[in-house]
């Protein structure tokens, strides 16, 4: 029997939490399908084998005490002898459950099948959520509200796309408001293991946000976030930032540390990269926005940059990677030598800038394309002298891609109708499939590919520069494939210690 493949991660941390919320220790967890405001387990999912051989009924289940006792009120109340009498009664609600259900036992099925390593039914995922029963039949709500929930949040995806709307007006007739079923003194976190930590990273494009719970030296995700502000439009090396750029920007960022307090961050690091560094501006305007308890605010210099996104990027990749990042307004490469010093080269070509320098109709003229691939490849070359790599796909050290211009493309390959870390993450995207995803997106205007999944607003004026510098990149340095890992500078910048 092997461990399943979790549709979320699951830390040490969340594990001494739920622990602690159970009075006991969890068994086979595949997953938080909910937290709390303040980031901590709320609904935990678990593996319909259990690593002992025994079927286990329950695939959702309820672990925040506070929760758990708002629902033991509901049926207190009456709550159950109401649902059961609703259903009887209620086509739409009994329809809509039932849906619910099905979402269960699917979810149920590719857990075990992934579990156990066997594709054919088992008897054992036949029942419900709340038992062999339906609704009409419960005795208990604690399993329908854990399912409901993971609806709402994500982690059930009905088909239907008004059956989340449904399922909130469902939740309001038996429950109390969810807003009330929280703890408002983060009470789950006396059971916390390890710092939590939150790193926002001020980019050319765009701005990120990851909260990690850090243990053992390794940062456990609990929110990951991005939102375009396009901070170095329009920008002159030298020049100042525009006012319009300035406000998207901080406004993003103050949502940000808002939503670090909430998760209960203890320390927070705001850092400007590439944007930030050229602007005549942008030390005081990145100082500017770390106000706040536990809170700092800084540019990186380039060596910084390169440093933590290649300890981000190494987290979870085989061997001695050559790690690229194609940001806005800078491209990184980025390798440790065999003395153990990273080795940086940061080339003033990123996806934001080769747009505003060569790309001028919508869609882009070839012409405007060639001059970008010619640009970056003359660039990529003499790094490939820097770093001895051969011209052909003989490289030993294997090549990982970072940030938002490589993740964007593996979405778009992956046809994903949503953005899914877990799908995209150690992803192979190969040369070939690079080129198909720049060619699609190449005909394509910008309103065109802003209404493609997985492809922001913001980014979609520049994607088709990005990803002729990606496959330039592939072409000059000698590389068929590289490897797409979510972990990137913003992990570095949780781990990291010292920052000058």
């Amino acid at each position: 029997m092997r461990p399943v493949t979790p549709g979320g991660e699951v830390g040490p941390g969340d594990r001494a939490v739920i622990a602690g919320q159970l009075d006991r220790k969890p068994r086979d967890l595949t997953g938080v399908a909910v937290r709390c405001p303040f980031g901590h387990p709320a609904v935990a999912e678990s593996a319909p084998v259990l690593s002992d051989g025994s079927p286990n009924p329950t695939l959702l289940y309820v672990t925040c005490p506070t929760l758990d006792a708002a629902i033991s009120r509901a049926e207190g109340a009456g709550a159950v002898r109401k649902l059961r009498a609703t259903c009887r009664e209620d086509g739409a609600l009994g329809s809509l459950l039932e849906q619910i259900t099905s979402l269960y036992r699917e979810r149920r099925e590719v857990l075990y099948q992934r579990w156990v390593g066997e594709s054919e039914h088992d008897p054992r995922l036949a029942a419900g959520i709340g038992g062999p029963g339906g609704p009409e039949t419960a005795s208990c709500l604690h399993a329908y509200a854990a399912a409901m929930l993971a609806v709402t949040h994500g982690w059930l995806k009905p088909k239907r796309p008004d059956a989340v709307a449904a399922v909130v007006e469902a939740w309001s007739r038996f429950l109390p408001p969810v807003d009330d079923c929280w703890c408002t003194d983060r009470r789950c976190s006396k059971w916390q293991a390890g710092e939590r930590r939150a790193a926002i990273d001020v980019g050319t494009i765009s701005v990120r946000l990851l909260v990690a719970d850090v243990i053992e030296g390794h940062p456990w995700t609990l929110a990951r976030r991005a939102e375009i502000t396009r901070l170095g439009e329009g920008l002159a090396p030298g020049g100042a930032l525009g006012e319009a750029a300035r406000s998207r920007t901080a406004a993003v960022v103050k949502g940000f540390l808002a939503q670090a307090v909430e998760h209960g961050v203890t320390r927070t690091v705001v850092a400007g990269t590439s944007a930030a560094r050229e602007a005549a501006d942008g030390q005081e305007f990145v100082e500017s926005l770390g106000d706040g308890p536990g809170v700092r605010a800084l540019v990186l210099s380039g060596e910084q940059e390169a440093g933590l996104a290649y300890a981000g990027a190494c987290l979870e990749t085989p061997g001695e990677p050559l790690v690229l990042d194609v940001g806005g307004g800078s491209t990184e490469l980025i390798v440790r030598s065999a003395t153990g010093e990273i080795l940086a080269v940061s080339l003033p070509l990123g996806a934001s800038r080769a747009t505003e320098h060569w790309i001028e109709t919508d869609p882009p003229a070839d012409a405007e394309l060639d001059q970008v691939v010619r640009e970056a490849t003359k660039m990529f070359a003499g790094v490939r002298k820097d770093f001895a790599l051969s011209e052909g796909s003989s490289n030993k050290r294997p090549l990982v891609g970072v940030a938002g211009t490589v993740t964007t493309l593996a979405a778009l390959d992956a046809d994903l109708q949503e953005y899914d870390p877990e799908v995209i993450h150690l992803r192979e995207l190969t040369r070939e499939q690079t080129a198909a995803v720049l060619a699609r997106l190449a005909v394509m205007t910008t309103e065109e590919r802003a209404a493609l999944p997985c492809v922001q607003a913001g980014r979609a004026p520049v994607i088709v520069a990005g990803a002729a510098v990606v496959l330039a990149a592939m072409d000059t340095l000698g590389y068929e494939s590289l490897t797409v890992s979510e972990r990137d500078l913003l992990d570095g910048l949780v781990l990291g210690d010292d920052l000058g």
